[in-house]
């Protein structure tokens, strides 16, 4: 894409290229949650503005993160959607998995007295659905077993590790069994939270958890695979960190729904940012969340 047509920011590692892409012709590649895309839709409406663009595969136009407020740009009839286009082949963009922390939920606490009980419960939940159970003999060797696709999964106890194995090394198949056991768990008196797998590991080891579940990462070649197929995976299948992310863009409603050209909008949309001042902000940084990667607030 031309410059003319994007706001281009120079990051040191990576170039991030701000601009206005039809909400058609792009590619989700998780599950929407029909209670996010409502929230969010109307959080849109209500803030008046566009704050963030989504971040977008430039070669393919798979989106790596945004697909709520992808899908709340088509319920509110949007023909355009604020981008920001990455080429995902950037070393520096990162692809990990998110860690699944299952918990007892309070009205099931009674069942669950002690953590040997619950954890009989959920080798039982898997066995049940058809995971052979093997025992890793450390967390280093169930990461090894999960990229090589050995196992499905790798559960974390305080009694140890046990790997999860099931009849696929279908990367599609074996996301949508973990999205089976999370329902067989929730059924069962358990709830299921997401976290980093460091932060997982260490919610169990600090008896703030009865197990954590840790999938295995999907490759950026199998993102954008199952995307152009037209296929999705379960909700918080992949986690991407990008070197560096833009904020604050707030591109106003009227430009998104037609009313001018794309390349109009477009141009509307570098003039409107030329004129914004941006501060850097370091990773690690508190906003609405924590963010990993460096900011580029736009500011009024």
């Amino acid at each position: 894409m031309s410059e003319s047509h994007a706001y281009v920011v120079q990051a040191p590692a990576a170039v991030l290229k701000i601009t206005l892409v039809e909400v058609d012709k792009l590619y989700i590649h998780e599950e929407i949650i029909p209670r996010i895309l409502s929230w969010l839709a109307e959080k849109i409406v209500k803030d008046g503005v566009f704050k963030d663009p989504i971040i977008v595969d430039e070669k393919t136009l798979v989106v790596l993160d945004g697909m709520h407020r992808v899908a709340a740009a088509k319920e509110l009839g949007f023909k355009y959607i604020p981008v920001c286009l990455v080429d995902y082949d950037n070393p520096n963009i990162g692809l990990y998995a998110w860690g699944r922390v299952v918990r007892v939920k309070e009205a099931a606490r009674a069942a669950y007295k002690d953590p040997d009980s619950a954890e009989r419960a959920i080798r039982d939940s898997l066995s049940l659905l058809g995971y052979r159970l093997v025992r890793a003999a450390s967390l280093e060797a169930g990461r090894e077993a999960l990229a090589r696709r050995e196992l499905s999964a790798l559960l974390v106890f305080p009694s140890g590790f046990l790997g999860a194995k099931a009849a696929t090394r279908d990367i599609k198949l074996i996301y949508d069994g973990i999205k089976r056991v999370e329902q067989v768990l929730e059924n069962r008196g358990f709830e299921v939270g997401y976290y980093t797998e460091s932060d997982a590991v260490d919610l169990v080891s600090k008896g703030e958890a009865v197990a954590a579940l840790i999938p295995p990462t999907i490759t950026k070649d199998e993102v954008r695979s199952v995307a152009l197929r037209g296929e999705v995976f379960i909700h918080k299948a992949t986690r991407h960190v990008i070197p560096a992310r833009p904020l604050g863009i707030d591109v106003p409603l009227d430009w998104l729904t037609g009313r001018y050209s794309l390349e109009e909008a477009r141009k509307m949309l570098v003039d409107h940012l030329s004129r914004r001042k941006i501060k850097r902000l370091p990773p690690g940084t508190v906003l609405d969340r924590r963010y990993e990667e460096e900011l580029y607030v736009f500011e009024s």
